[in-house]
């Protein structure tokens, strides 16, 4: 079976936002480009009357942002590209969606002139760490201990430079 890849949305252009959230201000500041990517059941005989969410197997977030604090642990860049609620069907899972999804983040990446690809996982989480790190991330940082007091799940920083060259990047 066969996984189509599409765009679901792609906004390249500023949104206004009347948001004070630390998020919200760094997207805007950083003139929002966002897509979300969402993989599709290509093999679908027998399901012509199928909604089109129906065939969804998979998704991921994709925007471009300029949090300080990410920034501090890239070289020589103010913006990067940050991936997120990247999820896959159960029943989809071990058969290289992930990785189709992460390919396309990738691509998109590039093409909007990106060095940096930034994610976050949740350290105990050996599956999604396992497919990032053979992907190419590599763990730069981790939450505070502290934040399991707070009854939260400690998550890593994840990070891979793309092999983009000067010239992509002035022009």
């Amino acid at each position: 079976m066969a996984v189509v890849l599409r765009p679901s949305t792609l906004l390249p252009q500023p949104i206004p936002s009347s948001s004070s959230s630390p998020q919200s201000r760094s997207r805007s500041a950083s003139g929002l480009r966002y897509a979300c990517l969402v993989a599709e059941e290509a093999d679908v005989t027998g399901q012509l009357f199928q909604a089109p969410y129906e065939k969804i197997v998979g998704v991921v977030d994709c925007t471009v942002l300029d949090e300080a604090d990410i920034l501090k642990n890239l070289q020589d860049v103010n913006e990067y590209f940050y991936v997120s609620g990247i999820a896959v069907l159960p029943s989809f899972r071990r058969r290289k969606v992930g990785t189709t999804l992460l390919k396309a983040c990738e691509a998109l990446a590039l093409q909007w002139r990106q060095r940096f690809m930034v994610l976050r996982a949740y350290e105990d989480d050996d599956g999604a760490r396992g497919l990032y790190s053979k992907a190419g991330y590599r763990v730069v940082s981790r939450d505070p201990g502290w934040v399991t007091w707070v009854g939260r799940r400690r998550r890593v920083l994840m990070i891979k430079e793309l092999p983009i060259h000067d010239h992509q990047l002035e022009q």
